[in-house]
C-alpha cells in the first residue's frame, strides 16, 4: 500500500510527522444480494430527522511489547471490513434523495474507503481520547477531501492508525446515517 508524503500533525503542542495511505475499497467479502447495484435501502423515520456524522476511535492494545505483532493490523482490518460487509452490504453504497424527498440508501457496492495511518509517536502522545477533541479526531479519522454534504460522503469509513513506535493501534471509524 503506497503512502502520502508526510503531513505534520499537531498533538499535545507538538508537530508531528503522520503519513497516509491512498484509501482503497472494502469490498464484501462474497455476493451479497445487492451485486446488480439497483437495491435500494428505505431508512426509518427517525433516520430522516436526525441525519448526524458519528466519528469514534477504539483503541486496541498489543499482545505483548514487540512491534510484530502490530505489523499486519490493517490486513486483519481489511479482511474483517469485507466479512461484515456480507451481511451490511448497504453500507458500501452512498446516501441519495428518493422522488418523495426522503433519504435513502443506493446499495452500489462500491465500497467502504480503508486508509492506514503511521505516525512517529504512541499513541499516548495524543492526551485522553475520551475527552472529545474535534481537530484530534479529523486527524484519526478519514474524511473525504472536498466533501460538503452528506450526499458526497460514504456511508463508512474506516482507518487504522498504526505507530511506528510501541504503542496501541487504533482502529477510527465513520459513519454517516
Amino acid at each position: 500500500m503506497g503512502y502520502r508524503e508526510r503531513e505534520r500533525v499537531p498533538m499535545e503542542g507538538q508537530m508531528i510527522p503522520m503519513k497516509k495511505s491512498e484509501p482503497l475499497f472494502v469490498r464484501p467479502e462474497t455476493k451479497t444480494t445487492s451485486d446488480s447495484n439497483d437495491e435500494f435501502y428505505f431508512l426509518s423515520n427517525l433516520d430522516q430527522n436526525v441525519a448526524v456524522i458519528i466519528q469514534t476511535v477504539y483503541c486496541f492494545k498489543a499482545n505483548n511489547d514487540n512491534k510484530s505483532s502490530t505489523e499486519g493490523i490493517g490486513d486483519v482490518i481489511k479482511q474483517a471490513l469485507a466479512k461484515v460487509l456480507v451481511h451490511f452490504y448497504p453500507l458500501t453504497g452512498s446516501l441519495t434523495i428518493s422522488s418523495d424527498g426522503k433519504f435513502i440508501v443506493k446499495c452500489t457496492n462500491r465500497g467502504v474507503p480503508f486508509v492506514e495511518a503511521m505516525a512517529e509517536c504512541d499513541l499516548d502522545v495524543l492526551g485522553d481520547i475520551t475527552v472529545p477533541d474535534p481537530s484530534m479526531l479529523e486527524k484519526l479519522v478519514y474524511t473525504v477531501p472536498g466533501a460538503t454534504n452528506l450526499l458526497e460522503m460514504p456511508l463508512l469509513t474506516a482507518q487504522v492508525y498504526k505507530p511506528t513506535i510501541h504503542s496501541l493501534p487504533a482502529v477510527c471509524k465513520s459513519i454517516k446515517l
